[in-house]
């Protein structure tokens, strides 16, 4: 049964849950914005069983922690396409991510379809299904809902569940089950769900070229306008952009007095610009552990060498197994294990460890080692 309208009243909400979602797996997705807040407001959640779906406003005042209870209990596998957001809002909602994630973008990649495939364009491929996507730039908060943005919401649920399934058995087929369920045990754990400030500062991509002292005080500035950001739950950007971040930074280096750009909006300038000098003036810039430490014992060249010898190697190994190498041998875990070798690395452990060669491995680092 496929309700084309969207669930308002809770006990036809309830009624929908209880009564028609009978399946051991459910399909999930969830519509919201993100435009003008740091955190995402959730508005539409599509639910489907296979057989019935429905679209559920997320925007009335509702304890959907209790009314989702059940549907998103631990003996329920939950199938999503690409659930990074999803479950971001999902944790909001509920305050716990739940259990028995499958997500079929992530499945695909052990599939040999390309890295991060789209809903719409893996649908195509597999079922030759065209799924219309006219509705894409839609606001979501925006009541009420047109039968076309309810329909364009229930066609990225319609066919998940057989989707799954598909994959699922492939995956099972090709021996691939084990390596798929680790992966992605392993991304979800690596998730902070939670906003944290702490690591703020990594988000800024010239971090690195900043002499020393002035990329300390970016650091600073940066975690404040993260905490700025989910106090006023603003996006970072209207709090301060990155680089006036980096600007501010070096003004303060050379003439110790913080003077933040104007704003267009509402924004209390001279209130944040007080408030970012008591950070600087109560944080002790260490320039021993702020400072970037090279090994001096190899040349940079060499450990590129050894780096582009394993992305290679990976690489290959990753084509020969139809497993996007992406997931296989990401750049930045690569990087990791030459610059600090761990035996425990996940580059060289579990599921890798089956199909690669670790004699190889050390063949390629040894020079480092040397």
């Amino acid at each position: 049964m496929q309700i084309n309208k969207l669930l308002t009243e809770k006990k036809e909400i309830e009624n929908f849950l209880q009564s028609k979602l009978k399946s051991d797996q459910i399909a999930v997705d969830i519509e919201f914005m993100r435009r003008n807040t740091f955190f995402p407001e959730p508005c539409v959640i599509q639910i489907s069983d296979g057989k019935n779906h429905a679209c559920i406003d997320l925007t009335l005042d509702l304890n959907y922690k209790k009314i989702f209870q059940e549907t998103f209990s631990e003996n329920k596998i939950i199938i999503m396409h690409s659930c990074r957001q999803d479950l971001e809002i999902l944790n909001l909602i509920l305050g716990y991510i739940p259990k028995n994630i499958f997500d079929t973008q992530f499945a695909a990649s052990f599939l040999g379809y390309k890295y991060q495939i789209g809903y719409a364009e893996i649908i195509k491929l597999i079922f030759n299904v065209d799924i219309d996507k006219t509705e894409k730039m839609t606001n979501w908060k925006k009541r009420p809902l047109s039968s076309e943005q309810i329909l364009y919401a229930l066609n990225d649920v319609i066919y998940l569940n057989n989707l799954h399934n598909n994959l699922f058995n492939e995956l099972k087929k090709t021996n691939k089950l084990e390596y798929f369920f680790e992966e992605f045990k392993n991304y979800i754990e690596d998730i902070e769900w939670d906003p944290s400030s702490e690591f703020a500062w990594k988000r800024l991509k010239s971090i690195n070229k900043l002499d020393p002292k002035v990329r300390s005080i970016a650091k600073i500035i940066s975690v404040w306008r993260e905490k700025k950001a989910i106090e006023l739950n603003l996006p970072r950007n209207w709090v301060l952009l990155e680089k006036d971040i980096i600007e501010v930074s070096k003004k303060f280096n050379k003439d110790n007095v913080i003077n933040l750009p104007s704003k267009k909006n509402s924004l209390n300038i001279e209130k944040f610009s007080i408030e970012i000098e008591d950070e600087i003036k109560n944080f002790s810039l260490d320039k021993k552990s702020d400072t970037k430490k090279n090994k001096k014992n190899k040349p940079q060249g060499e450990y590129k060498k050894v780096v582009d010898e394993l992305y290679e190697y990976y690489k290959n190994i990753s084509i020969k197994n139809k497993i996007s190498y992406q997931i296989f041998s990401p750049k930045k875990m690569i990087l990791n294990y030459v610059k600090n070798p761990n035996k425990e690395s996940k580059l060289i452990n579990g599921w890798r460890k089956k199909l690669i060669d670790t004699k190889k491995i050390s063949l390629i680092t040894k020079s480092l080692s040397d």
